[in-house]
């Protein structure tokens, strides 16, 4: 026997706590959309509302390619999640509020550190909606840099440096890529 349960307006809705005797999650969700009326059509709807899923089981997240793993007992939990929400930004958003709060309450603070306190909460708080609003972009890789090419203006050999990597202190004659830490092109009138 299998202990389902359903989180948020899933458990509000169908139940929170179901149990069923299953051998897999794929089979769990087969058994709660034959027996609950209106839990499939719930699902399948539920992107337009803005929700998808996260699936647990035990402890551990599973993804779509785990749903047929063998489950022997363990607590599976479907736990709705708003489309776009991440945790990036969240810490910060968190500790930038409770700056804020701390800075208007605390007793025996100066106007000064009052102030300091209260402008780096609310910067850390905007930052942190930010970071939750903004998609984060994946960093390149010097394999995946498009610019990686031999440039014959800096060794002819491939530049194999990216962002973040320390920076080689070599002295004499050159054999290896380069690491370009500075360039500029600047631009001349002919006359």
């Amino acid at each position: 026997m299998t202990t389902i349960r359903l989180g948020g307006a899933l458990g509000k809705q169908f139940g929170k706590i179901h149990h069923r005797v299953i051998r897999d999650t794929r089979e769990a969700i087969r058994a709660l959309n034959a027996t609950l009326p209106g839990f499939e059509k719930y699902l399948n709807s539920s992107k337009s509302r803005g929700l998808t899923y996260a699936l647990y089981v035990g402890e551990r997240n599973i993804g779509e390619q785990d749903l047929s793993f063998p489950n022997i007992g363990r607590e599976i939990r479907i736990v709705p999640v708003v489309i776009g929400s991440k945790k990036a930004g969240l810490v910060q958003t968190i500790l930038g509020a409770v700056l804020v709060i701390a800075s208007i309450w605390m007793p025996g603070l100066s106007i000064a550190a009052s102030n300091l306190m209260f402008s780096a909460g609310a910067a850390m708080t905007l930052g942190g909606v930010a970071q939750m609003l903004s998609p984060q972009p994946a960093g390149l890789s010097s394999k995946q840099d498009a610019a990686n090419q031999a440039s014959y203006a800096f060794g002819g050999v491939t530049n194999t440096a990216a962002q973040g990597y320390p920076v080689p202190l070599l002295y004499g004659k050159r054999r290896i890529g380069g690491a370009i830490i500075s360039a500029g092109i600047y631009v001349e009138d002919q006359q």
